[in-house]
């Protein structure tokens, strides 16, 4: 019989055996080396992705990347910022792929490319994404009623505009506005002195065609300078060019840039300080948030798949592609009031006593990059919070009240405003952002952040209504501008006293 040492020593042996031939067989694993090479010689940092498999891998130093044998005979792509995406099939022997470098420089001259209409639209090969764009936004931020109801001093028919308007209020400050809503205006062109008078393709805003040239964002100066004023576009001269997140995009005339998955992209249009005035802040409200914190980029969400989009180009060259790894091009998927309801928490109690009754509202920002609202200044929420006596509303005894300048016909109820206003001298009214205000007092939800509120009101209230109303612009501009209600209703609920 062996012995527990004799034992142990075989024990050992073996496994020694054992991890000698693992690692003999790992050194002879083979590896095919694919080598990158531009016209300056090899190009590190370049991606190199493989049809159908998730793995990436990068050129080191010398341009060079080893990739397994088994992936033999598959279709891959190169790409790298600054060149085309090169594609190829691995061969046995390596394959050395040599990378066309993009030209330099910016034409001005350049013709957009029509989302819509021409043989050779955008829409006719991607369908699906010109539609969500033309849904969206963006398509429509050139021309948009509300827009140039604030913008312009005259309608078409030559009526003088009510209520703000910038255009008669500080007329040196219109060409601001074509850099973000017009972007595509060039020297010379309709529209880029008076964004009204704008043309052609510029009428529709923030097209596919301009945001695909736009190679890279400039990191010094976001929020002073605006939209293309920020962005680096890259027009080329003759034949084309376009810009992307993908770096396996089939065509041959398609570039890899990083910025495009890059929060530093939405800055350009939605951080500003215009006239003195921290108009949009979105971007710097992200760079604070948790969601910056753990790397999250606007585009998570404003960009997110929603498992319908498969190929971006069906029939058309495009390849199949996992759904729920596709961008979307709806920027807030099932609309405005689907995004709120799944940004904010809430709770609500009523505490009776015995001469009087209080109630609480608790409020949290959740899944969000930025406070809430966010985007243009004038956009706010209402927290109301009415009691009920026989189908009137009673006053708050304790408890924060709306202002006059909030809603007149909210004066003196039991709320909470969330929000920017710019108020005049005598703190009595809302001004426009150009027109400057004091009392600037930033009350949005931060994102995380749990806020609680408490009202006390007499006790032979019935029931208590708690609403939170969203609205784009203040409502005394609504009314004077005649515009239709577009109150957004995110939560409403009805306690009543047991």
């Amino acid at each position: 019989m062996r012995s527990p040492v004799h034992a142990v020593l075989i024990f050992i042996i073996s496994m020694g055996f054992l991890t000698h031939i693992l690692l003999v067989s790992i050194r002879k694993t083979p590896t095919v080396q694919i080598l990158a090479v531009g016209p300056f010689g090899p190009v590190e940092g370049a991606f190199i992705t493989f049809v159908h498999n998730d793995d990436l891998f990068q050129t080191d130093k010398l341009g060079r990347c080893d990739i397994s044998n088994p992936l033999t005979g598959s279709d891959f792509a190169v790409a790298c910022e600054g060149y085309f995406i090169v594609h190829d099939q691995l061969n046995r022997n390596g394959n050395t792929v040599r990378l066309k470098k993009l030209k330099q420089g910016d034409a001005a001259n350049y013709q957009w490319v029509h989302p819509l209409e021409g043989e050779q639209n955008c829409a006719s090969c991607h369908g699906q994404i010109a539609q969500e764009w033309k849904q969206g936004g963006h398509s429509s931020s050139s021309t948009s009623p509300r827009f140039l109801d604030m913008y312009s001093e005259r309608t078409k028919g030559g009526e003088v505009i009510k209520g703000w308007s910038l255009s008669r209020d500080l007329p040196e400050g219109k060409t601001v506005c074509a850099s973000c809503h017009a972007p595509g205006v060039g020297a010379g062109e309709p529209g880029l002195e008076d964004i009204s008078e704008v043309r052609g393709i510029n009428k529709l805003g923030v097209h596919c065609d301009f945001c695909h040239k736009v190679e890279g964002v400039k990191k010094v100066g976001v929020g002073l300078a605006h939209g293309r004023d920020l962005m680096r576009l890259s027009r080329p001269e003759n034949g084309q060019v376009f810009f992307g997140p993908m770096k396996d995009a089939t065509r041959g005339d398609n570039s890899f840039s990083p910025v495009f998955q890059q929060s530093l992209y939405c800055a350009s249009c939605h951080e500003g300080t215009l006239f003195g005035m921290h108009v949009y802040s979105t971007f710097s409200e992200w760079q604070k948030s948790p969601a910056a914190a753990l790397g999250m980029q606007c585009q998570a969400c404003h960009m997110k798949p929603d498992g319908r989009l498969e190929n971006i180009a069906p029939g058309k060259g495009g390849i199949n592609r996992n759904p729920m790894k596709m961008a979307s091009h709806q920027l807030m998927p099932g609309g405005l009031q689907k995004m709120l309801q799944n940004s904010i928490l809430h709770e609500e109690e009523i505490i009776p006593g015995e001469t009087d009754c209080m109630v609480r509202v608790g409020l949290k920002a959740v899944n969000v990059g930025h406070r809430v609202p966010t985007g243009y200044i004038d956009r706010h929420m209402i927290l109301q919070v009415r009691a009920k006596f026989q189908g009137e509303d009673l006053k708050p005894i304790e408890g924060l009240t709306l202002p006059t300048w909030v809603d007149n016909s909210l004066a003196g109820n039991a709320g909470v405003l969330f929000g920017r206003p710019l108020l005049n001298a005598d703190k009595l009214e809302i001004q426009a952002f150009w027109q400057g205000g004091t009392g600037f007092v930033d009350s949005r939800l931060e994102p995380e952040v749990a806020k609680v509120w408490v009202w006390k009101f007499p006790r032979k209230i019935e029931c208590v209504q708690i609403s939170l109303i969203y609205r784009p612009f203040w409502k005394e501009q609504q009314l004077i501008k005649q515009w239709a209600n577009q109150d957004v209703v995110v939560f409403e609920k009805t306690l009543n006293i047991k």
